[in-house]
């Protein structure tokens, strides 16, 4: 992770994203824009250069949400180091949002799992709430959201926090 700057003293405990698998709807949907136009290439190609035109158009389409469903996926990040969790959100190929919180500031972790599929394959959305109680985290789609769930908790243990705390 390039544009991840650590401190000294900080240590990366997990870096997580999408669940592969569940990105295969879009990935079919652009190996199907990719191949369709070569199952009419002759009936495409009959109409001259606007059918030679619409064959390149489809095939480049295809070439792209392909390329920007496997950009998304790699740029799209929870990263849980000792002292914060960093979410890195890619919404377009120039387009990306970073949200840090300081575990010292968590209140909540929980996961949920939902559906036969994020049930048969163990992936589920992990929601992280900070101290006051309005700033959410969520990341979507994580293979094992309780791994997730079990890292930040045992962080959250080892960190003295200041409400409540004596001394």
């Amino acid at each position: 992770m390039k544009h991840l700057m650590l401190d000294a003293d900080e240590k990366v405990r997990l870096i997580t994203r999408r669940y592969f698998l569940t990105l295969i709807s879009h990935l079919l949907a652009a190996f199907f824009v990719i191949v369709m136009p070569f199952f009419l290439l002759f009936p495409l190609f009959s109409y001259g250069w606007i059918g030679i035109s619409f064959f390149i158009y489809c095939v480049a389409v295809g070439v792209l949400l392909f390329a920007r469903t496997l950009v998304m996926w790699n740029f799209n990040t929870l990263v849980i180091t000792t002292k914060r969790v960093i979410k890195t959100k890619q919404k377009g190929f120039f387009d990306r949002t970073v949200s840090e919180m300081l575990i010292s500031r968590i209140n909540d972790v929980s996961h949920r799992v939902h559906g036969l599929w994020g049930t048969i394959l163990h992936y589920g959305t992990l929601h992280i709430v900070a101290g006051n109680g309005q700033t959410v985290l969520d990341f979507q789609c994580v293979r094992n959201p309780e791994k997730a769930q079990r890292i930040l908790n045992e962080l959250l243990q080892q960190i003295p926090h200041e409400v409540g705390a004596k001394g």
